[in-house]
């Protein structure tokens, strides 16, 4: 059983769903992460790298609003095999997970979806932290893949899953890269981070076809 596969079966247990590893795993979010998740997410570093709708200072509460949202069932999206008749045939469940390291979430990785009545119903975005304690080992080169598979195989709405990177990210840019995505072109001047201006790269990956 692969690393996708163990992950799609311990989902029926609302909790992991890819194991990476002995230590490592892409799980649910939990009420009791929110020290945790203050923790790591409140480095000046991470935040960065981010998007200011993460608040800076992070605090308890600002993780514990996060849980919250990840937990209510009308942010969900459905599950399974998608057909424009019936829509999702699956479950709703979480689009938004944490990266755990024996058991602490370290950091963040999910799927920002559009509107399932818009023009853009076929498509999410992805967005993924990692706390600054644990960079350099890997984590990241191994989760956003087999999230990435397993967000292919779990949610069949999706054609294809967007990507974007400040151009002053090169590491970003090159885990995405190494995860399947292509570049898709580039925006100048778009990202304004602690008042310096900057361009976005833009990155997409389409569903396999064998999936």
């Amino acid at each position: 059983m692969d690393a996708v596969e163990q992950g799609t079966a311990a989902e029926a247990k609302g909790r992991t769903v890819v194991e990476l590893s002995e230590r490592i795993c892409v799980r649910e979010w939990r009420h009791t992460d929110a020290a945790s998740g203050s923790h790591h997410g409140g480095n000046i570093k991470v935040w960065n790298n981010l998007r200011n709708r993460m608040p800076h200072p992070y605090t308890e509460a600002n993780a514990a609003g996060w849980i919250n949202f990840c937990h209510d069932t009308v942010n969900h999206r459905g599950s399974g095999t998608w057909s424009p008749e019936t829509g999702s045939q699956g479950p709703k469940i979480p689009t938004g997970y944490a990266i755990a390291i024996n058991g602490e979430a370290v950091g963040s990785i999910g799927l920002n979806f559009a509107d399932e009545k818009d023009v853009y119903l076929h498509q999410a975005e992805l967005g993924y932290w990692l706390g600054e304690e644990h960079w350099g080992q890997g984590v990241m080169s191994k989760a956003v893949p087999a999230f990435v598979h397993w967000a292919f195989k779990t949610f069949g709405i999706l054609f294809r899953i967007n990507g974007s990177t400040s151009e002053n990210n090169v590491a970003s840019a090159k885990l995405l890269k190494k995860a399947g995505f292509e570049y898709e072109g580039r925006r100048p001047n778009f990202i304004t981070k602690n008042g310096v201006t900057t361009a976005e790269l833009i990155w997409g990956v389409l569903r396999p076809e064998n999936d």
